[in-house]
């Protein structure tokens, strides 16, 4: 059963009807060794329950990949409003979806951590996708002369206790090393990017087994969109598993960065980033993990409307 979504336009909306329009996006991304079995692990606790048997998700590959995104105006392709910019930084896991009469598998990319500078934005993910967003600010190379880094400042508690006061700083960033000069456009077109990007990022996975998962022209994302319920707490009043598809509308170039870099992890027991990629406490103040690939690409993308994949309730 569903009901006209009662619009807040003109009253300080907050929340806008897709797709969501994204112009001059300038995106850097940083794949880590990761455990196979931490983040099944990891997608056992957040995505299987919401299945309820009717999808699969399995980790095929021992990587993860922190993304930080930089662009000039973020806008709704449907509500007139306006357009500001904005950025995001995300922590990704790539995924093979197994549904129940489909002979193979379908690659998908889920984001368990997920954070963004700008209210509209936030919103907006959460409600309409499901995307676990929170307020951060985002740093990236170039905001200042010198600054090579790229980093995500949020709140985030040392420890889980009554007793303990929240932080807003840095949780994770990715930090260069050595420098190999500018890096340089190798990819002409969004197709080359992707095959550049798939095989930098996903190494054991081949061009003839991308064909054979069905790689479409849209990147695919799956979410688990949820609202606690607001009489059980413990209870949600709608849960689903949601495709959020992603379209590349134009792209300007990219390709691989050959400086070297490290992803530094601040350790803090709300945020179990380390544990979750790599099956294992972290030691000391923080983690730091060596990045084996990077890379860079400027494009125009829209987020679609999803698609339901399975309604628990």
């Amino acid at each position: 059963m569903s009901a006209p979504f009662i619009s807040w336009l003109r009253h300080g909306a907050a929340s806008l009807a897709p797709p969501g329009v994204f112009t001059d996006a300038k995106a850097h991304v940083f794949c880590v060794e990761a455990s196979t079995q931490a983040l099944q692990n990891l997608v056992d606790t957040l995505l299987t329950p919401a299945a309820a048997g009717s999808v699969r998700y399995q980790v095929p590959l021992p990587v993860a990949v922190f993304s930080f995104m930089d662009i000039a105006r973020c806008t709704s392709g449907a509500d007139v409003v306006g357009w500001l910019p904005g950025r995001e930084a995300a922590i990704w896991a790539p995924l093979l979806e197994y549904r129940s009469g489909e002979l193979l598998p379908r690659l998908v990319f889920w984001a368990p951590y997920v954070f963004i500078d700008y209210t509209i934005g936030m919103v907006t993910g959460r409600e309409v996708w499901g995307w676990p967003k929170v307020g951060a600010k985002i740093r990236v190379a170039g905001d200042a002369p010198g600054v090579t880094d790229f980093s995500c400042k949020t709140t985030f508690f040392r420890t889980l206790s009554t007793n303990t006061q929240g932080e807003h700083d840095v949780l994770y960033c990715a930090a260069q090393t050595q420098s190999a000069g500018p890096p340089t456009s190798v990819w002409p077109s969004a197709a080359q990017a992707a095959e550049g990007l798939i095989t930098g990022l996903l190494g054991g996975l081949g061009a003839e087994v991308l064909r054979a998962l069905r790689l479409q022209p849209t990147i695919d994302c799956i979410v688990l969109k949820q609202f606690r319920a607001s009489d059980v707490p413990d209870e949600a009043c709608y849960q689903a598993i949601v495709n959020s598809p992603i379209k590349v509308t134009s792209f300007a170039g990219g390709g691989p960065i050959w400086d070297r870099f490290v992803v530094k992890i601040t350790t803090c027991e709300s945020h179990g980033i380390v544990n979750d990629l790599l099956g294992v406490a972290p030691g000391g103040a923080s983690t730091t993990l060596p990045v084996t690939f990077a890379a860079w690409a400027t494009f125009d993308f829209e987020a679609l409307s999803g698609s339901e994949i399975v309604v628990t309730s």
